[in-house]
């Protein structure tokens, strides 16, 4: 019972991860956008693109979940040559 518990508390925290990491390139790209337009078109624009980007974030972790499983995901990124050398310097 606790390693099930345990299980799905990994894999929710992997799932945030995906999900978090397009939501804020979307957050950023609002923020731009309504930095550069101001006003009520500028608010739409960043609202947009921030929803986008956590609309885009929820499907590609329900992606990755229904797929090998959000733990195995971020540990093939994670595991990538080039983070190791990154690591190691």
């Amino acid at each position: 019972m606790m390693f099930a518990f345990l299980k799905n508390l990994t894999s929710f925290f992997a799932w945030l991860q995906i999900m978090v990491s397009l939501s804020l390139v979307g957050v950023i790209a609002g923020g731009l956008a309504w930095l550069g337009l101001k006003g009520v078109p500028g608010v739409v624009m960043g609202s947009g693109c921030a929803a986008l980007g956590l609309g885009l974030g929820i499907w590609w972790a329900e992606k990755a979940r229904k797929g090998k499983g959000t733990v195995e995901f971020v540990s093939r990124i994670r595991s990538h040559p080039e983070w190791q050398e990154q690591d190691q310097k």
